[in-house]
């Protein structure tokens, strides 16, 4: 025990340093700025960041090299600058994406970067920080032995030995956290890795280590994905010969029990209730969505695999390159992109979406920008395909919809702004004037959201033309507890009413008028579909159906409109996937 508390005696200055630079002050910033009270996670992320300098400090004391030390501060030093600057600039940490930049950047990139960005307050506050804990570790290095002295005493002593006994249980959790990010088999499990980790925002070191498992394990998940979509390309034919246009609108955190076209008591979808009356919409009952994770949902969407049978995404062909394989032209507009390109959900799936490959086999265009409600994006995409639209079109529109907070995803406009916190009728308890005014919110960025439908369906009202809409996941907005919006399934006990609330979606389809004329047997057929149970990653089926596409991957049985349909009846463990 003796050496081990002379190990921290003899290099207290490099010992605290390491803590601070690790972290020390940033966990505590989170825990304060944004009321995250987690004593739990409190004591093993200080624990951790104190295993961490007790083994820096031990192999240090042990080796009693000059240049080491100094090494190891260099080290320190360089992941909290580069950790610092991200925060203050860009409000993000160390990510995959911002790896990925630092490998590909040449000397004129770097120089290009540094001409930008040095002379910015975020440059000026993190050299001011640098520098002030560097004249800190210079004064402690300078009184090193005289500290040592100090503390040499048996008082010290007593203070010490709980300290190493905190690293002890640092190190403990730190060996079991850091063997599942090694055993991590996919890019989901190292996603919900990083995402388990408490105050993970104010630690550099867990984010380096996810971002350089994830940028290993996305690579190769893509890989695979790519080999299986382009082996199955030769085997894809397709029988419609009119003009057709398919769109799939893809949302987000959308409660389908905060819509009037399911039974809500607010106004929330004039238009689609509106389209339902006139025979040209149905909404689907029984439908839910393979997880409460957009990246996982759109990964698995978008791939034809099945989670109930255990199907990984990454082993089944994309499917919009089928179609473009099948000569239709495939749009893809996405607003989510540039949310928040760095998040760890992000990478792993903008990864997917624009590489370059996929890009090749899978589009015809993309958008380049994104807008700040989903109206503008629509507006943008009509901008630019005036007059590129083929005979055959599969467009995909990715949107905000309701994502948290909801008064964000809406234009402050008075036809927008109908609902406040008097005309949410629920009796429950645990609401008061700051919740019932959240799910006001919630209820006019679900009305909005009908708005941006109507837009959409207006693009082609005059065509032949489907829409098939379905969000992400649903999002719980006080219906049963008091909270609103959604936790990682692993860290949140999965009950029938979370189940209800953030897995069980709205799914409509709509028809034109032009297409509903010509197929007015096979729209009533699919009306006699909508109690059907179904899961959203079988969608590719139904759609190949529609489109009339030929491939050896299409499985009736997963059809939702096919008479050979399976209902999707078996449970499956969504911690699993």
């Amino acid at each position: 025990m003796k050496r081990l508390i002379q190990t921290i005696i003899y290099n207290l200055p490099l010992f605290v340093i390491t803590i601070l630079l690790l972290g020390g002050f940033d966990v505590c910033f989170h825990q304060y700025h944004f009321h995250e009270n987690n004593a739990t996670g409190l004591f093993l992320a200080y624990s951790e960041m104190v295993m961490m300098a007790y083994v820096v400090c031990l192999i240090s004391y042990w080796l009693r090299k000059i240049h080491l030390k100094v090494l190891f501060y260099v080290i320190l030093f360089t992941i909290y600058a580069v950790n610092c600057y991200l925060r203050l600039a860009f409000s993000t940490d160390i990510s995959p994406k911002i790896l990925l930049l630092l490998f590909e950047t040449n000397s004129k990139e770097v120089s290009g970067f540094f001409s930008t960005y040095f002379f910015t307050p975020a440059m000026y506050k993190t050299i001011a920080m640098v520098c002030a804990l560097l004249v800190l570790t210079i004064i402690g290095e300078i009184f090193r032995k005289r500290i040592a002295q100090i503390i040499a005493k048996p008082i010290a002593t007593y203070i010490i030995i709980p300290v190493i006994l905190l690293g002890a249980i640092g190190g403990c959790a730190a060996l079991y956290r850091y063997g599942h990010l090694v055993l991590c088999r996919n890019t989901f499990e190292a996603e919900r890795w990083i995402l388990d980790i408490p105050f993970r925002k104010g630690m550099p070191i867990p984010n380096l280590c996810y971002s350089l498992d994830a940028i290993h394990m996305s690579g190769q998940d893509l890989a695979q994905m790519i080999s299986a979509t382009e082996a199955i390309l030769d085997d894809v034919t397709c029988q419609e010969t009119d003009s057709l246009t398919i769109i799939v609108v893809i949302g987000e955190s959308y409660n389908k029990y905060h819509t009037s076209l399911y039974g809500y008591d607010l106004d929330t979808t004039p238009y689609q209730c509106e389209e339902r009356d006139r025979g040209n919409l149905y909404a689907f009952n029984r439908v839910k969505a393979p997880h409460n994770m957009t990246s996982i949902v759109l990964k698995n969407v978008l791939c034809c695999n099945n989670i109930h049978e255990q199907e990984q995404w990454y082993d089944y062909p994309y499917f919009p390159a089928i179609f473009k394989k099948a000569g239709y032209d495939v749009w893809f507009w996405d607003n989510q992109y540039k949310w928040d390109p760095d998040a760890a959900w992000a990478f792993t799936l903008n990864s997917i979406l624009f590489n370059e490959r996929i890009q090749q086999l899978s589009y015809t265009a993309i958008n380049e920008n994104g807008a700040p409600y989903d109206g503008g994006l629509i507006s943008d995409f009509k901008n630019n395909t005036k007059g590129r639209l083929g005979n055959r079109n599969l467009i995909i529109f990715h949107l905000g919809g309701q994502h948290f907070l909801a008064t964000t995803q809406y234009p402050h406009e008075p036809q927008y702004q109908v609902f406040t916190a008097k005309d949410v009728t629920s009796k429950a308890p645990y609401l008061n004037e700051e919740s019932r005014e959240r799910i006001a919110e919630y209820a006019n960025a679900t009305r909005y959201n009908d708005a941006v439908i109507r837009q959409i369906m207006d693009l082609v009202k005059n065509q032949n033309a489907l829409l098939v809409y379905f969000p992400d996941h649903g999002e719980e907005v006080y219906d049963y507890r008091d909270f609103y919006g959604r936790k990682l399934l692993a860290t949140d006990q999965i009950t029938p009413d979370l189940i209800k609330y953030q897995i069980e979606i709205p799914f409509i389809v709509w028809c034109s008028d032009k297409w509903k004329e010509s197929h007015e047997t096979e729209w009533q057929a699919m009306g006699q579909t909508i109690d059907r149970e179904f899961s959203t990653d079988n969608l590719c089926h139904l759609l190949f159906r529609l489109a009339g596409i030929k491939t050896k991957i299409y499985m009736p049985e997963r059809d939702l409109f096919s008479p050979e349909f399976v209902p999707q009846t078996k449970e499956y463990n969504m911690l699993s996937l």
